[in-house]
């Protein structure tokens, strides 16, 4: 698919829709004010699935004749052929069509909640065409005048202010403001019952939390993370905020997290609604990021926004940094960049397969664009920018972006203009060290020997791509990177300093200076850089011993790069669980949670290979390692605890009761939970996933009945995804059938489908049971699996393991082919193949380990 020629350019849109959530289709009228080059004798603009009654236009000249209209599926654009070359000037152009409400949770849909219906918008990234006709490419900015017709007892909200409200019987038509120049993908409407806090005011914007009636007394922590985000964004950027007002919608049926149109911010319920009584801590700072990262584009997205989607990682990336900059600095205590070093690791396993892709990727289809939605654009170009500003330093690093702020406002920009603006405030050759970043795939493991020559210390360094398969031949990915390192260096007292170079080539030395200043060298401090360490064995003998001198990211940094080089045959399995084993006594939840990866994979893809004695030594060790700091701690929290220690102890019951599986602390699950469905208070907030998850494990047809009920009446919607969520964890096989009969029916929403069957095919005794009902119900099941929800669940399949399952995937999706999820396909296939072949190596390498 191409794109649109450039010559013809919107200046406005005057947008009026009529739109009544009870009925299944909408109709409306748009005039598109343009400019074309003169003598044009074809207009084409975008339009999918809309039926197009009328079309006309009009230049300078007066009326022109629309002699046919055309639409052309494969570019997803309306062809009207004019009558006469249009004149100079500005031309109007004006068209009315009727559309279904879709049911894809794509253009304008219809979401459910109860008994009542909505009509919503998603229309990132080229789904404006399905709303109304348009010019749906981000560099075709124009402003924007929308009204509503609708039943008077419904809300609606877009993206601008009401300016004024006509009602005409049991109807009404809400006229909004007009917009600044905006790009399509960022127009919002939701139309529906809804019900929305008091304005609360950051400087002069009201902002206001909206959502079916009945939430009021969950929307306070939104606004005041709202709030304080906009305060910190406005110093950041030395811009107040773009827009009128902040409208924030919990959409009850939303295919992401959240979407940032302009003045409109969408949500899933469960990233904006919490009850301060019942949420947990990792729910909180979830929502809290989410809401930083959607109003930082507001500036970086929404007011500058990317020239073409092949820069979508400029929006995200940036965003995504922002978000735990901004977190951090309202709650520290929170400790966000921890929070951050899962994101990046989950980046790194996706970018160290053959199948990833560079930061920076062509676009040629919106299907392409889709794709690009992942852990690679988002968490990996988060990790670049947060390198480079380490580099720069804050300051010169937001000089930079405060400059391409200010000269791309209400425009379109590229990375090269990001490069440019901050090679101006630091003086450095920003651009050459970043591009090696974002144009090229994967990422460099660096191996690391400390060396002791005359009386000086220095430091070894070789750089080469990581892979998990040994490679043939030399490819131009192979050249080395220009890598901004930083050291971490200690000396004999205690003290530690840093140390930073630019390492830019194969082979490098860092000079440390004496060697009695250098005891121990971590080479990736605060895990700032996107690259792999690995220490000589004997460094990370001294790194082990004194684990309480390191930062809590590069104590989860050593475990996830051991993991890493086991992976890719670089480092011994039995170093991996002795460090694993060694962390009984870890003060940090988050690194926990990182050994907790591979003791899950382990326990997953190895154990069922093994007899059942080795099986529960395996368990025994774990369990034996871990069980004291758990009863340490208690189920309850002590007066005065921190909130490390909450999370700590629910980081200690996954490994206790998931991974050991003692016996004691199961039995307690048991009762747990019982007290928990009568009293929510009864459980810490913190503990009530894995208390739910664990007791499903080993749930009767009765405590499922039990969770269905609480799920179709739950309080909050973190209650509703909690249980709803745990009914794929259930093992027996006909409660396994019966929570799949569930995904086709009213009980799972649309948003929720694909979730629950990942959840599925991660459930031992259910993924064969999950890949059988995604290929025989494929029919009626893929309408309820949307563009940017595929990928993640052909993305999971690898759970399937064996080679018979993985032809079957394969085969399966050569004849039922999803547009978005290609390269996923690719590389969930490699995914197959890596974990088998690490299964031969890993499962003997476990069994000399347990003996």
């Amino acid at each position: 698919m191409s794109r649109l020629p450039d010559h013809t350019r919107p200046e406005s849109y005057a947008i009026h829709v009529h739109v009544d959530p009870a009925r299944d289709d909408f109709e409306g009228e748009v005039e598109i004010a343009l400019r074309a080059p003169k003598g044009s004798r074809v207009l084409e603009l975008h339009a999918v699935d809309l039926e197009i009654s009328e079309a006309s236009v009009q230049d300078a000249g007066g009326p022109v004749e629309v002699t046919s209209r055309r639409a052309d599926p494969r570019r997803e654009t309306l062809k009207l052929r004019l009558g006469r070359g249009l004149g100079e000037g500005p031309v109007r152009l004006r068209l009315r069509w009727k559309a279904e409400l879709r049911q894809d949770l794509r253009g304008l849909y219809l979401a459910r909640s109860g008994e009542r219906r909505y009509a919503a918008t998603q229309l990132e990234a080229a789904d404006a065409r399905r709303f109304f006709p348009c010019f749906d490419e981000p560099d075709k900015k124009a402003r924007f005048q929308i009204s509503v017709t609708t039943p008077q007892a419904n809300a609606v909200v877009s993206n601008a202010p009401v300016r004024r409200t006509e009602k005409h019987g049991g109807s009404k038509t809400v006229h909004f403001a007009e917009t600044p120049k905006l790009s399509t993908y960022l127009i919002a409407l939701v139309v529906g019952e809804m019900e929305a806090s008091r304005a609360r005011k950051s400087g002069s914007t009201p902002i206001r939390v909206w959502s079916v009636p009945g939430r009021q007394k969950l929307k306070n922590f939104a606004l005041e993370a709202a709030a304080e985000s906009l305060v910190r964004l406005e110093k950041y950027f030395g811009l107040p905020y773009p827009y009128e007002k902040l409208d924030l919608i919990a959409v009850p049926d939303f295919e992401f997290g959240a979407m940032e149109n302009a003045g409109a911010v969408t949500f899933r319920e469960s990233l904006l609604l919490v009850d301060p009584k019942t949420v947990t801590l990792a729910e909180r700072k979830r929502v809290a990021e989410v809401m930083a990262h959607e109003l930082a584009h507001m500036w970086f997205g929404d007011l500058v926004t990317m020239e073409w989607w092949d820069d979508l990682w400029l929006n995200e990336a940036f965003a995504t940094w922002m978000a735990f900059t901004v977190v951090d600095d309202w709650m520290p205590e929170w400790k966000m960049w921890l929070d951050f070093e899962h994101g990046r690791s989950a980046a790194f396993e996706l970018d160290a397969l053959r199948n990833t892709h560079p930061i920076y990727a062509e676009v040629e289809t919106p299907d392409d664009a889709t794709e690009n939605f992942d852990l690679i654009t988002y968490e990996k170009g988060a990790s670049v920018v947060r390198m480079v500003e380490r580099w720069l330093g804050p300051a010169v690093f937001r000089r930079g972006v405060r400059r391409y702020i200010r000269k791309h406002r209400e425009g379109n920009a590229r990375g090269a203009d990001l490069w440019g603006a901050l090679e101006a405030a630091s003086g450095q050759k920003v651009e050459r060290v970043v591009r090696a970043w974002i144009e090229r795939p994967g990422f460099p493991v660096v191996s690391a020997r400390l060396r002791q020559r005359g009386g000086n210390a220095s430091l070894e360094l070789r750089q080469e791509r990581y892979a998990e398969r040994p490679k043939k031949g030399a490819t131009a990915a192979d050249k080395p990177w220009p890598i901004p390192v930083v050291l971490r260096v200690a000396g004999p007292r205690g003290r530690t300093r840093l140390v930073r170079q630019l390492v830019t080539r194969a082979s490098q030395r860092i000079d440390l200076g004496p060697a009695g200043r250098v005891r121990w060298v971590y080479a990736n401090a605060d895990e700032s850089g996107f690259y792999r360490p690995l220490h000589a064995s004997a460094d990370l003998q001294l790194l082990r011993g004194e684990l309480e001198r390191l930062e809590a990211a590069e104590r989860m940094g050593l475990v996830a790069h051991q993991w890493a080089g086991v992976r890719a045959g670089r480092a011994d399995l039995a170093d991996l669980l002795d460090s694993a084993e060694a962390l009984r006594d870890e003060p940090e939840a988050d690194v926990l949670n990182t050994a907790l990866g591979p003791l899950h994979w382990l326990s997953d893809q190895c154990l069922p290979q093994l007899p059942e004695p080795e099986r529960e030594r395996f368990r025994a060790r774990f369990s034996a390692a871990f069980t004291p700091a758990f009863r340490e701690l208690g189920w309850k929290p002590r007066r005065g605890e921190t909130n490390g220690d909450r999370l700590r102890r629910a980081s200690l019951l996954r490994i206790v009761g998931g991974i050991g599986e003692e016996a004691g602390v199961l039995s307690q699950v048991e009762g747990r939970i019982d007290a928990y469905l009568r009293d929510r208070s009864a459980l810490d907030p913190n503990l009530a996933s894995g208390v739910v998850e664990l007791a499903a494990r080993r749930g009767s047809k009765a405590r499922y009945e039990s969770y269905l009920e609480v799920m179709r009446g739950a309080r909050t919607p973190q209650e509703r995804v909690r249980f709803e969520m745990a009914l794929g964890t259930f093992r027996d096989p006909a409660l396994v059938e019966r929570t799949l009969d569930l995904v086709l029916g009213d009980d799972v929403p649309t948003q929720d489908v694909v979730p629950l069957l990942v959840r599925l095919l991660t459930n031992e005794d259910a993924r064969e049971a999950t890949w059988r009902f995604v290929r025989s119900r494929w029919a009626a099941l893929s309408p309820r699996i949307s563009p940017g929800l595929a990928s993640r669940l052909v993305k999971a399949l690898p759970a399937l393991q064996t080679r018979e399952l993985r032809n079957e995937v394969a085969g399966f999706f050569r004849a039922h082919p999803i547009p978005s999820a290609q390269r996923t396909l690719r590389q969930a296939l490699e995914q197959f193949d890596l974990n088998a072949a690490l299964r031969r190596r890993a499962t003997p390498a476990l069994r000399r380990w347990l003996d």
